[in-house]
């Protein structure tokens, strides 16, 4: 079932599709939420630095096999520059937000991250971005209903399904006894893994029967991922009990 989402897919350079939904997700939940979009005026310009796993390039790029880092600020040619250089200046960008995607690539131009760093650029003023490519890890939504095991509870209530969004990233829903949904890539992108950092999550448990659905509560939570481990959120939904019959 499509569903509407919220997220926003990062502007990657040279990306391909890929089998995007996660092992234990129902169905995809695609879309964009671009918000409340203030008025901007003029162009502004754009630094971008780079670290790699927290360390300065010169040192750490032949650590890690890298040979160039690319730089995709806007819908023009991505910019492919020496992983050691540490920086690049993209100036006279259109003031607003939007995603710049940086790459790390090998000498062969085979990627070893890809990540986005969210931006907002501002008329006649110098924004300053930094990105740290690090081993990227994974974020695992499980849920919990009235307190108790969704696998033996849901059947009680009248809930049957359940949808996660996740900013950023493709939005999913799964039956409300799957207890979890694990998300593992960026829509869009050509390798596995979540980029380090925080991620809001929005989940729904919801009543479905035939075309209609029903939502029974809405939380919000923050996931946190590790570089090259798991992140897990839990969400403590409730659901009113199944009617008995008289």
């Amino acid at each position: 079932m499509l569903l509407s989402a919220l997220g926003l897919a990062g502007v990657l350079g040279c990306s391909s599709s890929g089998p995007n939904a996660p092992a234990d997700a129902g169905g995809p939940d695609t879309g964009e939420d671009a918000g409340d979009v203030p008025l901007f005026i003029g162009p502004g310009n754009l630094n971008v630095t780079w670290t790699i796993n927290g360390n300065p390039p010169a040192t750490e790029c032949a650590v890690v096999g890298a040979a160039f880092v690319e730089i995709q600020a806007s819908f023009g040619s991505a910019m492919r520059l020496p992983c050691t250089q540490g920086m690049v200046s993209k100036m006279m960008l259109p003031a607003n937000r939007l995603n710049v995607g940086a790459r790390l690539l090998r000498a062969d131009g085979s990627p070893i991250y890809e990540y986005v760093i969210p931006t907002t650029i501002l008329s006649d003023q110098t924004v300053d971005a930094t990105i740290n490519f690090e081993p990227p890890g994974t974020l695992r939504v499980r849920w919990t209903v009235n307190g108790n095991s969704p696998t033996t509870e849901c059947a009680t209530t009248v809930a049957n399904r359940v949808v996660i969004r996740v900013e950023g990233l493709d939005g999913y829903q799964a039956a409300c006894s799957a207890r979890q949904i694990t998300f593992t890539r960026v829509p869009g992108a050509t390798l596995a893994g979540l980029q380090p950092g925080r991620y809001a999550v929005t989940g729904q448990i919801i009543n479905v029967t035939g075309s209609n659905s029903r939502v029974l509560q809405t939380l919000m939570a923050e996931g946190v991922v590790p570089s090259g481990g798991v992140g897990e959120v839990v969400l403590p939904f409730e659901a009113p009990p199944l009617p008995v019959d008289p």
